[in-house]
């Protein structure tokens, strides 16, 4: 389906019934990445996924540039549309910081926030490795060597998962037409991004930050843990890796319905 707007047709697809939760996707993927996670999770909750703008099915009108206020606008009017008035949030990746926005503009629209390996770049850029990784980025998309730039974002995924399945052939269509808006568009934005941190201490009670044990010691496991030390949380660790709703959506499901439930155990670990 699509919800038609004066500069975007947004595709989005509605499973189940009950309390809504909304599924976020991060940069290059698109609502896809949840296929199989969403189908699962619809038995116990009206599951929504959309692709954000710009991305595979969603196509802007006009102008492609990519801001965090269209990103939560977009959401707000889905919501509408739907007749929504407040949702859980997943979010991965990017899509984890886009949650975030809409928590901290919209905080009456969320029940609960979950955010998975966020790619908070913005914040974690005083790092001086994530600095020069960013800056290498940067170089080589204002170059428009975006292969090069593809490659060096993939390096800082962390750990691939043996048992993800292969993509069909559409899937991977879809994302490789993603390539130039995530690296021109996206990524710089999410560089540039840093959340108000005292508006999210206030919605702290709604906000579980989460990474993946099997990931490595990657910047947005690294992110998840700053940003609970933040709201004086403890992050979690579920059992897999950056993608993990695509790599493992039965066991992505399951620890979904267990964080919404409460009854998440503690599975921290030490990361090296």
């Amino acid at each position: 389906m699509f919800l038609e707007k004066e500069d975007v047709s947004l595709y989005y697809e509605v499973q189940g019934q009950g309390q809504p939760l909304l599924l976020i996707h991060g940069v290059i993927v698109d609502g896809g990445l949840y296929e199989k996670a969403a189908e699962l999770l619809s038995a116990y909750y009206k599951v929504i996924t959309y692709d954000r703008r710009g991305n595979s099915r969603s196509v802007c009108k006009g102008g492609n540039v990519f801001s965090m206020d269209s990103q939560i606008e977009d959401i707000r009017d889905l919501m509408d549309e739907l007749s929504i008035e407040d949702t859980y949030v997943v979010g991965v990746s990017a899509g984890a910081v886009i949650g975030q926005y809409f928590l901290q503009k919209y905080p009456d629209k969320v029940r609960h926030l979950i955010m998975y390996e966020p790619a908070m770049l913005g914040e974690m850029k005083d790092e001086p490795e994530l600095a020069h990784w960013i800056d290498m980025m940067m170089e080589l998309i204002n170059k428009r060597k975006l292969n090069s730039a593809v490659l060096k974002f993939v390096e800082h995924i962390g750990n691939t998962d043996p048992h993800s399945p292969k993509k069909d052939k559409d899937t991977s269509f879809r994302e490789m037409k993603n390539h130039e808006y995530a690296l021109t568009q996206e990524f710089p934005g999410l560089a540039a991004y840093r959340p108000d941190k005292e508006k999210m201490k206030k919605s702290a009670a709604k906000i579980t930050l989460a990474a993946g044990e099997k990931s490595g010691n990657t910047v947005y496991v690294k992110a998840a843990g700053v940003l609970a030390e933040i709201l004086g949380k403890k992050e979690i660790y579920y059992p897999g890796c950056h993608n993990f709703p695509y790599d493992r959506p039965e066991e992505f499901a399951a620890c979904i319905l267990e964080t919404l439930n409460g009854n998440y155990p503690d599975r921290s670990v030490h990361l090296h």
